[in-house]
């Protein structure tokens, strides 16, 4: 995943194709951002071809150490 401008591109793991969404998308509890790298887990839009919606982290970080 990479991410600029509170715009991210994810690929999806299965059909390799990629998938845009903004930090508006990400729906972990207690978090709106995600950092490059992170593994997360997405739903595709119905309405918009090629964007990923409800966002999930999968690794989510120690508190502590996020905001140190």
């Amino acid at each position: 995943m990479t991410g600029a401008v509170g715009a991210y591109v994810v690929q999806d793991a299965m059909d390799e194709r990629y998938y845009v969404f903004d930090y508006r998308q990400i729906v972990t509890e207690g978090f709106r951002t995600i950092r490059t790298g992170e593994r997360v887990r997405f739903h595709l839009s119905e309405d918009s071809p090629g964007r990923a919606e409800f966002v999930i982290r999968l690794d989510q970080p120690d508190p502590a150490e996020y905001y140190e």
